[in-house]
């Protein structure tokens, strides 16, 4: 018992290179002490351990025909296959979400009663299960009493075929709310000075309406907050200058391409685009002429180029930033839909940290196209610091140019 959970321990923190060798010595050291293990007894936490792993490997087994026709078919990632993921995960009566949030919670009802009965101080239990990528998840058991909660995580993966229980973790939360808008978040106490990820945690528990889910998939949360201003900036079709249009193309090259821009990052990185390259994915999402986009980039009229920077070291955005949810919706007169967007920030612990309202305009082959945004709310409490600006001409000179010259 003891070597299973150290191995656990290492192998989800080690790369993959230093794990043979550590395992080895664990292995040597578990050798030289196996008399004195065997006589331990067996604990209450050993005893729970076991049931949660075994219960875990249940549930997977459970959905073993879903992943299985999925990996075979290629499409195990989907929201498709996801939802039949965790509609099947609901028939074993716990509650059950994907990690990202993107849909429905199903028996959210004991999640709702859980929190209810945390802020009344009375004794309650309850697991979600939050399902990831290659048909994984993350397990919380959680058990309230006298205002706190405890929590056990564990985490199943598929592993060549086979559903394992791979990492064991308990702590009592630090802090916990449950808002009015049906988020249900938690946080793990984290020192000063901690460089991991986050300890805050983020489920919805209230259901979305599907429509403002579908118009959030489409045109909202694959452009989202990360490394760009589309939500957090007024803006229209008159008056772009508030954009960033070479955060927008690397954004919106991935939404149209579904790969990368082609231009490798590294320190003092400078490149030329031709014009038609450019302008064909900023023109594939917004209403703009070239004058629009050239007053906003650096155009080079006669190689009729855009000169391109990608970020580097001193203007790479923090992590973690917040993510969009579309929470109503109108219909114009005009063919354009408005959507109503509030950020949730998990590492924050807000579900509305912004609020703006996008205006976007549903072309007839399928497509898109952005029109306006305006900002409607800040939550002033926090420091809205997650987007940091590219470089100005003469901060990139400073960091690249003067030490290129050395």
């Amino acid at each position: 018992m003891l070597y299973q959970k150290i191995k656990r321990f290492w192998i989800n923190i080690l790369p993959n290179k230093r794990k043979s060798i550590v395992l080895l010595v664990l292995a040597m050291l578990v050798l030289c002490t196996g008399c004195k293990q065997n006589t331990d007894v067996e604990t209450e936490e050993d005893k729970t351990e076991q049931q949660i792993y075994e219960d875990s490997q249940k549930l997977a087994e459970g959905y073993r025909k879903i992943y299985e026709t999925a990996v075979s078919q290629g499409n195990l990632n989907t929201l498709e296959v996801q939802k039949k993921i965790i509609e099947s995960i609901s028939s074993s009566g716990y509650a059950a979400v994907d990690r990202d949030d993107q849909i429905n919670m199903v028996n959210y009802e004991q999640v709702e009663e859980f929190c209810k009965s945390a802020d009344e101080g009375s004794e309650d239990h309850v697991t979600i299960i939050s399902l990831l990528e290659e048909g994984d998840f993350v397990r919380y058991d959680m058990e309230t009493k006298n205002g706190e909660i405890d929590v056990i995580v564990s985490t199943l993966r598929w592993e060549e075929s086979k559903p394992q229980v791979c990492y064991y973790h308990e702590f009592t939360a630090y802090s916990w709310k449950y808002t009015k808008n049906g988020y249900f978040f938690i946080e793990e106490y984290h020192p000063p000075g901690y460089d991991g990820a986050p300890g805050e945690l983020a489920f919805r528990v209230k259901p979305l309406d599907q429509t403002c889910r579908e118009f959030n998939r489409k045109y909202v949360y694959p452009v989202g907050y990360e490394r760009n201003k589309l939500l957090i900036t007024d803006w229209n079709e008159q008056d772009y200058s508030a954009l960033d249009f070479y955060d927008l193309y690397e954004r919106l090259y991935y939404i149209k391409y579904g790969t990368y821009v082609p231009y490798e990052a590294y320190a003092g990185a400078e490149y030329e685009i031709p014009e038609q390259d450019f302008e064909e994915v900023i023109k594939s999402y917004f209403k703009i002429d070239r004058e629009q986009i050239t007053e906003n980039t650096m155009y080079n009229s006669n190689e009729k180029t855009y000169r391109y920077r990608p970020r580097g070291l001193h203007d790479a955005e923090q992590p973690y930033e917040p993510y969009p949810e579309v929470i109503a919706y109108e219909e114009q007169e005009d063919g354009t839909l408005r959507l109503f967007i509030e950020a949730v920030w998990e590492r924050e612990m807000t579900d509305c940290a912004a609020t703006s309202e996008l205006v976007v305009r549903p072309l007839e082959n399928g497509s898109f196209q952005y029109v306006s945004n305006q900002v409607t709310s800040w939550d002033e409490k926090l420091e809205l610091s997650w987007y940091t600006p590219r470089l100005t001409d003469e901060q990139w000179q400073y960091y690249y140019e003067n030490i290129s010259n050395e």
